[in-house]
């Protein structure tokens, strides 16, 4: 079966990771990208920190409308996602060990844990450097398996899940014949629609867990080093 392959990588000689593995790699990312952003966007209001889609048409709007403190917030928060993207390239470029980026992007977030404490630092450092960590994550995993995935957009990932699902069940159910040669595999289907999922049902648990606790950032850093800890000591290809 194509997911359970053992292909050997070419870049670290480990077997391709099958389904299960990629699921949790996904699930995981996914997790921390959901639960910080809907955590961030009940601290600061209406804007979510690594949502550029959303956030450039805000500015935008805020721009033509002379709204300029919502204009410099989201801004702002465009101005630290770039940040946090050629950041995370420069690392990728020169350091052997992709997983710096999931390392940083827990020092962040364990800063922000605290700096959350104080309103004024709040208001302040919040937003920015939150952008800055999902900005790194953005730049570290991209490809699971050999399937292209943003653990960040979730718009995509929908997109990709409903296309995939069409050309695995639905058009080669309808035409055998034709389809069946560019039928995408398990993980081209389950992977975009368990990232989509997982965004959801995190979200809720954010939002569930910021109205109990100031401390909830802990858990997506947990995660964080879980991932770390998996990637590192996988038997499975990094990628």
């Amino acid at each position: 079966m194509t997911v359970a392959s053992t292909t050997q990588s070419p870049e670290c000689g480990r077997p391709s990771p099958p389904l299960p593995v990629l699921l949790r790699r996904v699930v995981g990312l996914t997790f921390v990208v959901s639960f910080v952003e809907v955590t961030v966007y009940m601290d600061v209001g209406r804007i979510y920190p690594g949502i550029m889609t959303g956030n450039t048409v805000e500015f935008g709007r805020s721009v033509a409308l002379h709204h300029w403190s919502n204009a410099v917030l989201t801004g702002s928060a465009i101005g630290s996602f770039f940040c946090g993207c050629m950041c995370a390239s420069l690392i990728r470029r020169y350091m052997k060990w992709p997983c710096w980026e999931l390392l940083l992007m827990a020092m962040v977030l364990l800063i922000v844990t605290f700096v959350r404490l104080s309103p004024t630092l709040q208001n302040l450092l919040e937003l920015p450097l939150v952008a800055l960590a999902i900005g790194m994550q953005g730049e570290t995993l991209t490809r699971f398996g050999g399937v292209s995935l943003q653990t960040l957009v979730v718009t995509n990932n929908m997109v990709k899940f409903a296309d995939g699902f069409i050309g695995r069940y639905i058009a080669v159910w309808l035409d055998r014949k034709r389809f069946e040669r560019t039928r995408p595999t398990p993980k081209e289907v389950f992977l975009p629609g368990a990232a989509w999922l997982c965004y959801f049902i995190s979200s809720m648990l954010g939002a569930i867990i910021e109205q109990i606790s100031r401390f909830g950032l802990f858990l997506p850093i947990v995660v964080l080093f879980l991932t770390v800890y998996d990637l590192r000591h996988s038997r499975y290809a990094f990628n």
